[in-house]
């Protein structure tokens, strides 16, 4: 009986060991940095119609294998239009830059491979600053067409090529007031 009351308590000492190695090997933090493709689509009371090459900087935080948070740093690039041609007044650049955070939902495939992969939808909020360039001549005359707070959804996948090294590639849509702001994003992240 005392063998037998031994033999079982090691059985569930090692499942236990072996699910809180589990447990902790899903959990944990990623850092990255993207370069973004970004395409910005005024409506015709603001008619800027272009794309723009920006960056991305997040930190997430792993709360399982299958739900992060993240809080993360997005500039857009500049969007240039000549609003008037032929005007004084020449091209008009406009970019965003600010914070986000967001939920992500995971989706792990392969991961009995050595490269797995995470699908992963994503949903949070945005806080921008919108600033505006209005280029006259040879100078440029800085300003700022104020402040934009909304909603972003996305979706994308984390390529893991080793343990703590991942390719990720995200494409993301901001509501931002009367315009599109769609954003496609590809870089590096480290897990730890």
């Amino acid at each position: 009986m005392k063998r037998l009351t031994i033999a079982v308590a090691l059985c569930l000492a090692a499942f236990a060991a072996q699910a809180q190695e589990e447990a902790a090997n899903e959990t944990g933090f990623r850092v990255g940095a993207a370069a973004v493709f970004a395409d910005y689509s005024g409506d015709p009371s603001f008619p800027i119609e272009d794309s723009g090459l920006g960056v991305d900087f997040y930190a997430q935080a792993n709360l399982n294998q299958w739900f992060a948070v993240e809080l993360g740093y997005f500039n857009s690039g500049g969007f240039e239009q000549d609003l008037d041609p032929g005007s004084s007044e020449g091209p008009v650049e406009i970019r965003f830059g600010g914070f986000d955070v967001a939920a992500l939902w995971y989706l792990p495939l392969f991961r009995d491979s050595d490269t797995d992969i995470d699908l992963f939808l994503k949903a949070g909020l945005y806080d921008f600053d919108i600033d505006i360039t209005v280029i006259e001549g040879n100078s440029k005359v800085p300003g700022s067409l104020g402040h934009s707070t909304g909603v972003l959804v996305g979706a994308g996948f984390v390529l893991n090529v080793s343990d703590n090294v991942g390719v990720r590639a995200v494409f993301d849509w901001y509501d931002i007031n009367n315009a599109e702001l769609w954003a496609l994003g590809l870089g590096l992240e480290y897990q730890f």
